[in-house]
């Protein structure tokens, strides 16, 4: 069984709880006050944070120059595939509760936020800023968030009973996307090995680090080294199994099974761009253009293939041309005549380099 990455406001959460059948809780427990419903979730594993509560955790984990601290190692997973994992170390303060490795990676996340593409928020695959729409959120207010370094959490491993509640984060620019960061499939393929199917995806650089969940806001930080990046690592063999326990008991109490939206151009759902459409798999991704008449034959055809680039000529003139997301390989590409219906539409079939569903096919 797989799980489909979601995920639920303090908002969603309250509402939700509201509408739980008897069998979930009591009618002495439905009269709760918002504040104890809060802490009847949270001691039912359900990990919740309140605006105030994250400032006030931020405030907490900056780095201090007195207390005791203790050395815990996480692992950089660079967004290029041909760059080693790095096993990596930060002084998580004894004394605080809270994710210091949170706090500790901002200023990695701070570069490059003059680069943000306000554009990209157009498009149905852009993350969703939090209750902001698009036209909402002005260019100069996102590129003052992204010079603060903006951090994005994802449980890779739920803290759940069974892990005696301690989880596997990934650690991630909230606004990668907005910076034309390039895929991370290292991180995906982790996400897929622990359950996500499919897994999401992540861009740039990413930190994965332990968390250890105790008492509802109890966090402390714990050492994810290096040789836990193995396939045969524990939490990796049973993170999977701790996901969809996690899931289980967030259905039972939310009585919702949301589902992640799917990418654009996959299962075989088209995608409409200006002058084609397209559809892809992880090794593969189809361009469809449609020709002028269906007359035009294969010598009235010319398409030039670069690795991230691609040019379609019909009878002399360029019909279709435009910078691709990733690199395809050159030598695995191929195209044909399609003719149906008294239509005719070149098929143009383009071999990934890297095996990653894109978010869209234009960079």
């Amino acid at each position: 069984r797989h799980l489909k990455p979601k995920a639920f406001s303090l908002c969603d959460k309250l509402a939700v709880a509201r509408k739980t059948e008897a069998k979930t809780m009591t009618e002495e427990e439905k009269e709760l006050t918002p504040d104890e419903r809060m802490q009847w979730l949270r001691d039912r594993g359900i990990l919740i944070e309140t605006p105030e509560e994250r400032k006030a955790q931020s405030e907490a984990t900056k780095p201090s120059s007195s207390g005791p601290t203790e050395t815990v190692t996480y692992v950089l997973v660079p967004a290029d595939s041909n760059l080693p994992l790095q096993e990596l170390t930060f002084e998580s303060s004894q004394d605080i509760s809270g994710d210091g490795l949170f706090e500790h990676v901002k200023p990695v996340f701070a570069k490059d936020s003059q680069k943000v593409d306000l554009a990209l928020l157009q498009q149905p695959s852009a993350m969703q800023m939090g209750s902001s729409s698009p036209e909402n959120v002005s260019e100069d207010a996102l590129k003052k968030v992204a010079q603060d370094g903006q951090v994005e959490i994802f449980s890779l491993v739920h803290p759940t009973p069974s892990n005696k509640f301690v989880g596997i984060n990934i650690y991630l620019d909230e606004i990668g996307l907005l910076k034309r960061l390039p895929l991370n499939k290292r991180a995906s393929d982790f996400a897929r090995e622990a359950g996500y199917n499919p897994p999401p995806q992540f861009y740039g650089d990413v930190f994965l680090g332990r968390v250890h969940r105790r008492g509802g806001n109890f966090i402390r930080n714990m050492s994810f080294p290096l040789n836990d990046t193995t396939p045969n690592a524990d939490w990796l063999q049973q993170g999977a199994t701790q996901n969809l326990e996690y899931q289980m008991e967030m259905n039972q109490i939310t009585g919702r099974h949301e589902t992640q939206a799917e990418v654009a151009g996959s299962n075989g759902v088209a995608s409409q761009e200006v002058g084609y459409t397209w559809t892809q798999t992880e090794e593969e991704v189809e361009v469809v253009a449609p020709l002028p008449n269906a007359d035009v034959k294969s010598k009235d055809i010319k398409i030039k293939f670069k690795p991230r680039h691609i040019e379609i000529y019909c009878l002399g003139q360029k019909c279709v041309s435009f910078e691709l997301f990733e690199k395809v390989d050159v030598d695995g590409c191929t195209w044909t005549i399609d003719k149906a219906d008294g239509k005719s539409s070149v098929v143009v079939t383009m071999e990934k380099m890297e095996e990653a569903l894109w978010p869209r096919i234009e960079n």
